[in-house]
């Protein structure tokens, strides 16, 4: 007999900080639409929001843990029971376009697709209830939890799709918790009424204090500043908007992390072969490093990207709309039906923000974080230009501030000076 002595339940409120696109399996509007109840109002299952936490913990589904586990003949049902999340407000359903392109920024025949998000900003909820039997270590339990409240509020538990690339970002901005025993146990049939959790305080901070968590990743913050325009397009479909506008979200213009990542990995190979060139012993060879480094899919194998770029916002930027036309290279004259509109920004200022998952090995994680280095100062320096229109000067940056690493300033310097000294110079190539 193992009996059960409280149930506690959480009230969680979140905020989305970024896009998020959990996928229904249909593509009726696009190639992967958002999940809907039978209402047409967006929802997130409770068995996303578990798998993302069972994987934050690292662990297995025939593991011990407080999500439950089965192993053969021995198993445990989870402690901790998790509600679907359901959105506070009608959420602003928008289309990402997408498009695979090659080492040569050109696209790729037949890799065009687009994806369903809801953009960020939007506030949801949903209710977390951890079971406590007389056999359970209550306190080891509320532990791993508050590991995994503090792996969502530091942004290393995402959902959805293209978590690596800036989407499905959310933070807790409220926990509210309410706890049912043998004395109360009638009130809760009333636990998971969002009416009844309109008085109750937050125990958000208190919550925190109870883990023994340090990050899973290395942050880096690069604060930027806009040289010129940003040209990332968005194809208008409404009457008299211009052609082509900036993409924005929730009113905001971004810059997608897609758009950061393939920019900052065609110049990380760049100077990959380059260092080979010079005779670099590299510490694998460079498709494996590019591999390891953003993720690859090939056939039945895959790996996710262990760089992982968040999507940013362009704060303090001017609007500008321009009439342009296309011009004939050969003949240096205008072509016929090529005139448009066009939307930018320009003069803003952007805080590109990464995360480098660390390794069983560190060497793995500070040469990653090394090579990535070089390329981030390029960015800084307005060497590196992202988005299109680049042969024009579009997205090109310079630094705004000190790049911080783990919260630090002042030692990209260091770290890059480290991975370059103990990469060792093939002799019979030298001179």
């Amino acid at each position: 007999m193992n009996a059960v002595l409280k149930r506690k339940v959480l009230y969680v409120q979140v905020q989305f900080e970024s896009p998020v696109n959990v996928s229904s399996g249909e593509n009726e509007v696009t190639d992967s639409d958002v999940l809907r109840e039978c209402n047409g109002t967006p929802f997130i299952t409770g068995s996303s929001l578990a798998g993302a936490m069972r994987a934050y913990i690292e662990k297995e589904k025939s593991e011990p843990c407080l999500l439950g586990y089965s192993d053969g003949d021995a198993g445990k049902m989870s402690s901790l029971f998790i509600s679907d999340l359901t959105f506070e407000e009608n959420p602003v359903i928008g289309v990402r376009d997408g498009v695979s392109l090659s080492d040569k920024k050109t696209a790729v025949m037949q890799s065009k697709y687009d994806i369903e998000i809801l953009e960020a900003g939007v506030k949801a909820h949903f209710y977390l209830e951890l079971v406590i039997r007389e056999k359970d270590d209550e306190m080891l339990m509320e532990q791993e939890l508050a590991t995994i409240l503090c792996g969502i509020n530091a942004g290393e538990i995402r959902l959805g799709a293209k978590k690596t690339r800036g989407f499905g970002e959310f933070k807790i901005i409220r926990l509210s918790e309410k706890v049912y025993s043998k004395e109360n146990y009638l009130e809760y049939a009333e636990s998971y009424n969002l009416e009844k959790w309109g008085n109750c305080s937050n125990k958000l901070e208190s919550w925190i204090k109870k883990a023994s968590w340090s990050p899973k990743v290395i942050h880096v913050d690069v604060p930027l500043r806009m040289k010129g325009g940003i040209s990332i397009r968005r194809y208008a479909a409404r009457k008299g908007e211009p052609d082509y506008v900036h993409l924005t979200d929730h009113g905001v213009p971004v810059i997608p992390g897609s758009s950061f990542a393939g920019a900052i990995r065609h110049r990380i190979k760049n100077i990959l072969n380059e260092l080979v060139q010079a005779g670099v012993e590299l510490p694998k060879d460079i498709e494996e490093i590019m591999n390891l480094s953003f993720g690859y899919v090939k056939d039945t194998q895959a790996c996710a990207s262990n760089i992982i770029i968040s999507e940013a916002e362009i704060k303090g930027a001017k609007p500008m709309t321009m009439i342009r036309t296309g011009v004939s290279r050969f003949e240096s004259a205008v072509k016929d039906g090529a005139l448009y509109k066009e939307k930018t920004y320009v003069d803003g200022k952007v805080n590109l923000q990464l995360q480098i998952r660390k390794s069983a090995d560190p060497r793995d994680e500070k040469w990653i974080l090394g090579i990535l280095l070089l390329a981030l100062k390029d960015l800084q320096n307005g060497y590196l230009a992202v988005g299109g229109q680049t042969a024009i000067g579009r997205g090109v940056f310079s630094e705004d501030k000190p790049m911080l690493i783990d919260g630090e300033k002042g030692r990209e310097d260091k770290l890059i000076a480290e991975i370059l000294t103990n990469m060792t110079v093939n002799r019979g190539m030298e001179g």
